[in-house]
């Protein structure tokens, strides 16, 4: 059975089929209940070959709570909601909860305006479901029709193998996925290897990508890991919030890759204040200066580009700018990696002892060639010809690659022919922001007063004057 056929003002009544498997209102003129009407029209009308929704249909979808739920596809999945959710998420990891926490708030204000296109990735887990189900329970709780689909059930519902709509064919079905007013695309990845399922998914997301149809991409595998075309059209920015609930997923340890959960609450942009240490005066020269790298950090922070070099005494905050610029980018839900560089040699020596579970190549890999790497307190580490080594590979490599690089230190070397201060100091990649201001934590016995306490917000997109 397939949609009714309108020709001209002829009107086709009447159906054999029970109520119960009318998708439409039994008594409309235009559809007699099947929801979905296609056209007798010239080759070139708009809507020659396609099918449509009926009006009735729409009006019932969006008048009926229950037939809402049965569009949606959710099944079991209709207890999910976010009422229901752990707002720290799933795992136990604290560099975890904090960007599930992130995820959960986006994904609870998406749901209630869908609007561009909402992708969340993360390994197995994690609770990328869940909030995709609840994202469809709480648009159909404010009467948003929308449609839950895991990829592998999208292909077998195209060939045939399984109908959740029985009184549509397959171009009804994918019509109906297509023009869905809020779609949610479940482990997306996972299936879809041949030339048929690539190009119908491109189909698919094509025509909602144009349409600007608010759509829920749920990835099974890393973005990286995707067809090219297919990864083009996910990953445009254009239209793409993207929420990773896992950013060290490919990190090989568990504990390398982010920075503390308590330095992460404390070190934002706007916990900074760049008025320096209050217990001391600044000169004119120190205040510039602080202004300065806070000014250039939080650009840098909006769009990483090039590298940063961070330099000062213990204390002046270089640290927290550093950890600033990781915040912003993981709410940006892009990857990023931050090593305390003793750590990171740690972690290298320790791929070499029988206990490790990880292959040295595997660890300094995924350090190589993260898209945004912070180095904090380079020079800390101790010194051996070994580190040196293994700090010149990495800094030449991304350096060559000129992949957006943070790093934090004490001091250059004045040696000309060391070979990484030599790189630190490339005008062309590097922008090195000397802070020259007492230590903060330094505030001896003075006390602030209470109209001391606030600090001063900036705009977010706040540029630097030249």
């Amino acid at each position: 059975m397939g949609q009714r056929t309108i020709s001209g003002d002829t009107v086709y009544q009447g159906t054999d089929l029970p109520a119960d498997d009318l998708l439409g209102d039994a008594d409309c003129r235009i559809c007699a209940g099947l929801g979905w009407v296609s056209y007798k029209v010239m080759v070139g009308d708009p809507r020659f070959g396609k099918a449509e929704p009926c009006p009735c249909r729409i009006e019932l979808l969006t008048s009926d709570s229950a037939q809402l739920i049965r569009y949606s596809n959710l099944k079991a999945l209709e207890r999910i909601r976010f009422d229901g959710l752990s707002g720290d998420g799933p795992s136990a990891k604290s560099e975890l909860r904090y960007l599930y926490k992130q995820a959960h708030n986006r994904c609870l204000e998406y749901a209630s305006a869908p609007k561009g296109w909402l992708v969340i990735t993360g390994a197995v887990g994690l609770g990328k479901t869940h909030l995709a189900a609840s994202i469809v329970n709480e648009a159909i709780a404010l009467e948003i029709p929308a449609i839950y689909m895991p990829v592998p059930d999208f292909f077998d519902h195209l060939r045939g193998a399984l109908n959740p709509y029985e009184d549509s064919g397959a171009d009804d079905f994918f019509v109906q996925m297509r023009e869905a007013k809020l779609l949610v695309l479940d482990d997306f990845g996972m299936a879809g290897t041949t030339a048929w399922a690539k190009e119908k998914l491109l189909q698919l997301l094509n025509h909602r990508f144009n349409a600007l149809l608010p759509t829920v991409i749920v990835l099974a595998v890393p973005l990286e890991r995707l067809d090219p075309a297919l990864r083009a059209r996910v990953g445009d920015g254009t239209i793409t919030d993207t929420l990773n609930l896992d950013v060290t997923s490919g990190s090989p340890v568990a504990d390398l890759g982010l920075p503390e959960e308590q330095l992460l609450k404390r070190m934002s942009f706007d916990s900074f204040d760049p008025r320096g240490n209050r217990g001391r005066t600044l000169s004119r020269s120190q205040s510039n200066s602080l202004h300065y790298a806070y000014d250039v950090s939080r650009t840098f922070a909006d769009a990483p580009e090039g590298w940063l070099v961070l330099l000062g005494d213990t204390g002046v905050g270089k640290t927290h700018l550093a950890v600033a610029i990781v915040r912003e980018r993981l709410e940006a839900g892009e990857s990023v990696a931050f090593a305390f560089v003793p750590a990171l040699l740690d972690h290298l020596r320790f791929t070499f002892t029988p206990d490790s579970t990880v292959n040295y190549d595997q660890l300094f890999e995924w350090i190589r060639q993260v898209p945004l790497l912070i180095l904090d307190d380079l020079g800390a580490q101790r010194t051996s010809p070994w580190a040196e080594e293994k700090l010149y590979q990495l800094i030449v490599h991304r350096h060559n690659a000129r992949l957006a690089t943070v790093i934090t230190t004490r001091g250059l070397s004045a040696d000309n022919n060391d070979p990484i201060s030599s790189r630190l100091k490339d005008p062309s990649l590097v922008s090195v922001l000397a802070i020259d201001v007492p230590d903060y934590r330094d505030q001896g016995l003075q006390r602030l007063s209470a109209e001391d306490s606030p600090k001063p917000r900036y705009g977010r997109n706040r540029r630097i004057s030249s």
